[in-house]
C-alpha cells in the first residue's frame, strides 16, 4: 500500500531532514499562475520531476492510481529515461519552502518511498 500524507511546509522541512527516499507533490495557486512540482529525494539528492501527467495525478484527490512504491517509482524511473527532471540543490528546496510557508492554501502531498 502506498502510504501518503498531507503536509504544511514546515512539516515537509522537518521531514525532509530524516528521509532517505521520498516524493513530495506541491502546488499553491500564484496570483499570475498555479506553482505545480514534483520533488523526488533520494538519499542526499534532490530532483524535480518535470512529467506533468504524474503532478495531475498525484495531486487529485483520489491517488489511488498507484497502489504501491514500486508503481509510484516505475513512473519516476520513467521521468528519468524520458528526461524529465532537473536535479536541484538542497539550498534551492530549502528556499522554495520558506517561501511557501508565507503563502495560503498550498497543498503538499508527501508519498513515501522507503520500506
Amino acid at each position: 500500500m502506498l502510504h501518503q500524507e498531507i503536509l504544511s511546509p514546515n512539516e515537509v522541512a522537518i521531514k525532509l531532514s530524516n528521509l532517505s527516499e521520498g516524493l513530495f507533490a506541491i502546488r499553491c495557486e500564484l496570483k499570475n499562475k498555479t506553482y505545480q512540482i514534483i520533488l523526488y529525494k533520494y538519499q542526499a539528492d534532490y530532483f524535480l520531476i518535470e512529467n506533468p501527467a504524474l503532478v495531475t495525478v498525484l495531486l487529485e484527490k483520489d491517488t489511488h492510481v498507484f497502489s504501491s512504491p514500486e508503481q509510484l517509482l516505475n513512473e519516476i524511473e520513467i521521468s528519468f529515461e524520458n528526461n524529465q527532471y532537473l536535479a536541484a540543490s538542497k539550498e534551492w528546496v530549502r528556499l522554495d519552502l520558506n517561501t511557501l510557508k508565507l503563502l495560503n492554501d498550498v497543498e503538499i502531498k508527501f508519498f513515501s518511498l522507503e520500506e
